[in-house]
């Protein structure tokens, strides 16, 4: 792109690849951390067409976060077929999305595993965290 006065606000720089879900479609910034933004919010974007586990193990994180499972068909934000196991605290808590949701996480909920259980339509699964620089307390290597 070439140098403009307020180009610096645009990037396109969003694509990677998942390498436990290789067919994933991904746009991110994560990536990115304080380099575009100032570092202040990091979205994944990810189309999900198949079932399969992303997060195996409980975790947190030191930032509040929002998980959002949303619709993948342009012409009707309703249709959704699909289960989504989320699970919070140290007693496991278990609950299964099965309409379009968003899931608040604040900052220091264990959270997790995170688990795509039957996809039968492709859904739109958007992670949304309030810092630039995602990171997990309790990390494993999902």
């Amino acid at each position: 792109m070439p140098k403009t006065k307020y180009g610096k606000y645009i990037t396109s720089e969003l694509f990677k690849k998942d390498p436990k879900n290789p067919n994933a479609s991904v746009t991110s910034t994560r990536h990115l951390e304080d380099k575009w933004g100032g570092g202040h919010l990091s979205i994944d974007t990810i189309y999900v067409a198949h079932p399969h586990v992303m997060i195996s193990q409980p975790h947190q994180h030191e930032f509040p976060q929002y998980l959002n499972f949303f619709s993948s068909n342009p012409g009707d934000a309703k249709d959704f077929d699909a289960e989504i196991e989320v699970s919070f605290g140290a007693e496991q808590e278990k609950h299964v999305i099965k309409s379009p949701s968003s899931v608040y996480v604040p900052a220091g909920l264990l959270h997790g595993p995170i688990n795509f259980a039957r996809i039968n339509k492709p859904l739109l699964f958007i992670d949304i965290a309030v810092t630039g620089k995602y990171s997990r307390v309790g990390n494993t290597p999902d």
